[in-house]
């Protein structure tokens, strides 16, 4: 009965070791640079983005402000996105070194259309440098 006892009493004293930590911080705004190409190296324009998040603040906000820009790649195949600074926080529990409970990260994913097609897509942090895009050969 004692260890019984005593692996409740240390579980009970233990938990009071375990701390919420609150954060709070800020993503800054971003441009991303995308350049699509055919397969003679010509520029591709008319090239449109259409991104959505994955429902954790601030991902659906950064998508619908680039959705909502409407940009198309411009004569050299190039397409500018860009999305505003956003203050974001959360918690998460500590003990010693180990941390749980945390927030998924937000993400924004985007789908890059020309002539209705899909040519490329992928998460938008996928193009944070400068990108290249081969664009496939439309029948």
């Amino acid at each position: 009965m004692k260890p019984k006892f005593a692996f409740i009493a240390s579980i009970f004293m233990l938990s009071g070791c375990v701390t919420t930590v609150t954060w709070d911080g800020f993503t800054p705004s971003k441009s991303y640079q995308i350049t699509f190409k055919d397969q003679d190296v010509n520029p591709v324009p008319g090239v449109s983005a259409s991104c959505n998040g994955n429902g954790v603040w601030p991902s659906e906000k950064i998508a619908q402000e680039i959705n909502e820009a409407y940009e198309k790649s411009d004569p050299t195949g190039l397409l500018k996105l860009s999305h505003s600074g956003y203050e974001m926080g959360g918690t998460y529990k500590e003990f010693g070194p180990l941390t749980w409970g945390g927030n998924e990260h937000w993400k924004v994913y985007c789908t890059f259309i020309h002539r209705g097609s899909i040519i490329e897509s992928g998460e938008l942090a996928k193009f944070n440098q400068p990108v290249e895009v081969k664009v496939p050969k439309l029948i």
